[in-house]
């Protein structure tokens, strides 16, 4: 792999326009190129066609991909994404080494998502005592991308534009498992019920929401049981998914 011409070649494609309009909702440390997001995916099947990354063999130049701008580090997210089912562990030592790195929320919902829940259900690692844990970590964006990481647990096809390489490689519907894995996302939703964050929150709305259309019961049963309760824009949106479950349950 060349790092330096996966950079180039995004910038090439960026577009000033596309950078300006972006940044009113993205600040990332590292740099916004503006590179559209079409650009971004195609750059990301181009690579893993030409030169599919090994892992361990070639983290170092994911990582530098990953550090030298926010488009880069999309294109380094789906280039590992596409190696969790052979590298679980290798791509969980990733996820360690970009966490801290993530700020903004395309980056930690891509790194939860894509990488830190297949790769904790793939390697076999306790999923919810795991992530769970991350509830006291004082970082929104590490909470927000252990919340995503549920999506994982979730039957729904993944999207997005790191997704690209990973579809490239299984199909164009691709999924990590094939039922709601219903203890584990009771067990997290639980731990961030309370987490005041509004970028953590608006995570684990859009969470509870796609579970409420598979589970609605045990969704319903989760927001009725926090001691506290839960905020008020978080039940309202949460139950309308949850009447919307029970409609298409029967």
């Amino acid at each position: 792999m060349d790092p330096d011409l996966v950079s180039e070649t995004l910038s090439a494609l960026s577009e000033p326009d596309t950078a300006r309009k972006r940044r009113k909702h993205l600040k990332p440390f590292r740099g916004l190129r503006g590179t559209p997001a079409r650009g971004v995916t195609e750059v990301l099947v181009a690579v893993w066609k030409r030169d599919q990354p090994e892992l361990p063999r070639d983290s170092d130049a994911l990582h530098h991909i990953f550090c030298t701008a926010h488009e880069d580090g999309m294109v380094a997210i789906g280039l590992a994404a596409a190696r969790v089912p052979d590298s679980p562990n290798e791509v969980l030592d990733l996820v360690d080494r970009w966490l801290g790195m993530a700020d903004d929320h395309e980056t930690a919902d891509a790194l939860g998502w894509l990488l830190w829940g297949p790769g904790l259900l793939a390697a076999g690692e306790p999923v919810a005592e795991t992530l769970s844990q991350v509830s006291k970590n004082p970082r929104p964006w590490t909470r927000r991308s252990a919340v995503m990481a549920l999506m994982a647990l979730l039957p729904v096809p993944i999207t997005g534009q790191p997704a690209g390489a990973l579809r490239e490689r299984l199909g164009r519907h691709v999924q990590i498992v094939e039922t709601p894995q219903t203890d584990a996302l009771a067990q997290v939703c639980m731990a961030f019920a309370r987490d005041q964050d509004p970028h953590v929150r608006k995570a684990l709305i859009r969470v509870l929401k796609t579970w409420a259309e598979l589970e609605p019961e045990p969704v319903q049963t989760l927001i009725d049981s926090v001691r506290g309760g839960v905020p008020k824009q978080l039940r309202e949106q949460v139950e309308k998914s949850v009447r919307k479950g029970r409609r298409e349950q029967g």
